[in-house]
């Protein structure tokens, strides 16, 4: 049984992180994309489009003949939601790991499509870390089975995931996560998220967080993990780029402690649009993460992809998992963004966000 009063184990950056081929020292962990999708199953999303010449195009696979539809309308394209090819994610991997990457956080939950036996073979071809996750995603993919548990039941599950299994079996869990949440958040996702804080309580693991789609989905969840005594250093508000764009409200969020990730890098703001808010492209994105470090920030700041969808790899064109670190750090730095910086964004913040007590499972 999961105690909510019982202290969490004592975490440093200097723990094990849980990959799927076993534990590892974090010191080895490398640069780290803290917020990925390598083998993911959107299918839920999908939205039947109505024109008789869409809906050819929406059943087909990608090609070059509608790819330019397809950037424009990703969730009317089958063929796009889904990431289950493990060899050609293999191939898209090795660049990240050519690039200078170390390790790979697979935030995919069991409701959408998680793929451990997949993520073990891409491990052991291109020699990556990889993390997979514990989570529950929006209400529309949550199973009747969770929808039925309590908060109790799902931090049961989590914790088991985390310190014995992943559904029984021996992949262990190294993060909480993707939670998802709507604006306004459901009754099934708050319930989840009691349950993923009673786990994180029981582990020392970290929460990443899938804010709904609005300025305030920040702010009003952290003050619901923080009522429910959540370690608020070891949640991951992600998705910031499209969420909040006024600096005075992103340090307003950083002032809690949490981790501050910028996860959508290579999305540009003319192919998708979440909510209210004007998804940025790559340069104010490093605009608003400059002004954050200046603010006082660099050791809470992660970043990402959040790729998750066929037309965001490289082999249909787009940005791949590699771009940061081959497009994105060299803008940072004529940015004037410090190697020290870099390095805790890249590297140290990631370790730490992992890191968890040996004891875990033992």
């Amino acid at each position: 049984m999961v105690n909510s009063a019982t202290a969490a184990p004592v975490v440093t950056a200097e723990g094990v992180a849980h990959t799927v081929r076993g534990d590892v020292a974090t010191s080895e962990l490398g640069v780290v994309l803290p917020h990925e999708h390598v083998l993911i199953d959107l299918g839920k999303f999908f939205e039947e489009p109505t024109d008789p010449i869409e809906k050819g195009y929406a059943n087909a696979a990608i090609t070059l003949e509608n790819l330019g539809w397809v950037r424009f309308h990703h969730r009317q394209s089958r063929d796009n939601l889904v990431l289950s090819d493990v060899q050609s994610q293999i191939e898209e991997l090795r660049l990240f790991k050519l690039a200078g990457g170390g390790t790979v956080v697979e935030l995919t939950p069991a409701c959408a499509g998680q793929d451990l036996s997949g993520l073990v073979a891409l491990a052991e071809a291109t020699g990556l870390h990889v993390v997979a996750s514990t989570g529950v995603y929006l209400d529309e993919f949550q199973t009747e089975l969770t929808r039925a548990m309590s908060s109790q039941q799902i931090g049961e599950r989590m914790v088991r995931d985390i310190t014995q299994g992943i559904d029984g079996g021996e992949i262990r869990a190294g993060i909480i996560g993707e939670m998802g949440c709507s604006w306004p958040l459901t009754v099934n996702e708050e319930k989840a998220l009691r349950g993923a804080v009673l786990a994180q309580l029981a582990t020392g693991a970290s929460i990443s967080i899938h804010p709904g789609r609005h300025p305030d989905a920040p702010g009003l969840l952290l003050d619901l993990l923080s009522s429910c005594g959540a370690q608020l250093d070891r949640i991951v508000i992600g998705h910031l780029d499209r969420t909040i764009p006024e600096h005075e409200d992103l340090v307003a969020v950083g002032r809690s402690g949490c981790f501050l990730e910028f996860d959508l890098f290579g999305q540009e703001s003319s192919h998708v649009r979440y909510g209210p808010v004007d998804l940025p492209n790559d340069a104010t994105r490093i605009s608003r993460i400059a002004a954050l470090i200046d603010a006082g920030f660099e050791d809470q700041i992660l970043v990402s992809h959040d790729i998750a969808v066929k037309k965001w790899l490289s082999h249909y064109g787009g940005h791949g998992y590699d771009h940061i670190l081959t497009r994105v750090v060299p803008r940072m730095k004529e940015h004037g963004i410090s190697d020290v910086a870099l390095r805790k964004m890249l590297v140290t913040n990631p370790a730490r966000l992992l890191a968890l007590s040996p004891s875990v499972g033992h």
